[in-house]
């Protein structure tokens, strides 16, 4: 009888539990489409970027009703919800550095950080105003300040996102990578 109250009264913590971690992501969401709508109305793009990145609410909110997915000159277009569905976005934001979407989630499930694959995340304007995103998942030198440091080795295939101006903001148009090298 005592292992059954215990088990009960352990069962409840996990449950209110999870309300609470519901609330935090909750509240983690909405602070990150606070951040691109701020960014939005500032023009800084860049500062767009990491809640995009670390939101599916925001990329709900700021991706184009059909994505260009694939690779260079072979990419199809895709509608939102399939893409936003598949759950693949190539780079997240870890404290100051991007890192593969892969190695991100794979973190987020085992929590070894060891296993983080960092990019090198450059951003370039378009003549048209669209926003382009070229990453490379790397070996880096460490260099001084927040981030990786500097490319030394490629060690994957990387790729590009481009972003289309909006009335108001900006929304991923293309998610373009590079194809794996052949074995």
């Amino acid at each position: 009888m005592r292992k059954t109250g215990l088990m009960t009264a352990a069962c409840a913590l996990m449950l209110a539990a999870v309300p609470a971690a519901a609330n935090a992501d909750a509240e983690s969401d909405a602070l990150f489409l606070d951040m691109a709508k701020e960014a939005c109305a500032s023009g800084d793009f860049a500062a767009f970027l990491w809640p995009y990145a670390n939101s599916a609410p925001v990329r709900a909110r700021y991706t184009a009703a059909k994505v260009g997915t694939g690779s260079e000159g072979k990419s199809r277009d895709v509608p939102r919800a399939d893409y936003l569905a598949a759950n693949d976005f190539p780079i997240l934001m870890i404290d100051y550095s991007y890192v593969t979407g892969d190695s991100a989630r794979r973190f987020d499930t085992d929590g070894d950080a060891s296993k983080l694959v960092y990019t090198e995340v450059e951003f370039n304007t378009a003549q048209d105003e669209r926003q382009r995103v070229d990453w490379q998942p790397g070996r880096f030198e460490p260099g001084e300040g927040d981030g990786p440091g500097t490319l030394i080795e490629k060690t994957g295939p990387g790729g590009y996102l481009l972003f289309s101006p909006t009335a108001d903001c900006w929304q991923l148009t293309a998610d373009i990578r590079e194809a794996p090298a052949a074995r």
